[in-house]
């Protein structure tokens, strides 16, 4: 979990998590950024989720991410549509977003009894309006 960090020309942020994982007891849920507060300007967003290779390609396995602006799930997905490779390819996306100012921000990776260890991670910029 990682702070905001404001950029020397002071119109643009940035949040890095580094990877994370987990064990076995993990909870089916894992915090990989929290922002309190965005600041007192609006934000425009991109969010930029890593995951290393799968651990496990069986049915109803497969990371994904869910993004929250004030408590509210505005970005909640979670595939196993797995390549050739046994690449996850449909959770190597960026998201880009408007938040509005002094909102909480959260991003938090789903994950499944079969992918606990499987490394995870988020980087986020923001871009001052």
């Amino acid at each position: 979990m990682s702070s905001q960090i404001l950029l020397s020309g002071g119109d643009k942020w940035f949040s890095y998590s580094g990877p994370v994982f987990g064990g076995a007891p993990v909870p089916a849920t894992i915090q990989l950024n929290f922002i309190p507060n965005t600041g007192l300007r609006d934000s425009f967003i991109i969010i930029e989720p890593y995951y290393t290779a799968v651990i496990s390609t069986s049915v109803n396995q497969g990371l994904g991410i869910e993004i929250k602006i004030d408590d509210v799930t505005v970005i909640k997905q979670q595939g196993n549509r797995f390549g050739a490779s046994g690449d996850d390819t449909s959770s190597l996306r960026e998201f880009k977003l408007f938040v509005p100012r002094q909102s909480k921000l959260e991003v938090i990776s789903l994950n499944t009894s079969g992918n606990n260890t499987q490394e995870r991670g988020v980087n986020l910029i923001g871009y001052y309006l």
